[in-house]
């Protein structure tokens, strides 16, 4: 998978995490890939998201697990520190985006932690 879809997988996972996805957080989910990659258009941007939450919600949850831990050795493996702390500003940003936090993002959050090393700030 290359970055984007992992980044993308993340973010359906936190914004499915409610069940409830907000427009606020895909505002989040279009400001972090204008500024990230500013080549892709915003079209494609909402067509990997909406792919990449296509694929979630049609998962067990078993399925979500293993794909989470593949996205998140992908990570580690292809993203620079400079890229984790970046990734976790904005994976901050959309936690806070329809103002509630919810016990699924705090357990993502967790994982991401334990994983690799994202302080995700909830204030």
């Amino acid at each position: 998978m290359k970055k984007i879809d992992d980044i993308a997988y993340l973010y359906a996972a936190m914004m499915n995490s409610d069940d409830k996805i907000a427009t606020t957080e895909l505002e989040s989910w279009y400001k972090m890939v204008e500024k990230r990659w500013p080549e892709i258009p915003k079209e494609n941007a909402g067509s990997i998201l909406k792919n990449t939450l296509y694929r979630l919600k049609s998962q067990n949850e078993l399925e979500r697990k293993n794909q989470i831990d593949q996205v998140l050795l992908g990570l580690k493996q292809n993203l620079k520190k400079l890229e984790i702390d970046n990734l976790a500003k904005d994976l901050t940003l959309l936690i806070q985006a329809d103002g509630k936090i919810s016990m699924g993002e705090i357990s993502l959050a967790g994982l991401l932690k334990w994983k690799l090393g994202l302080n995700i700030n909830f204030e």
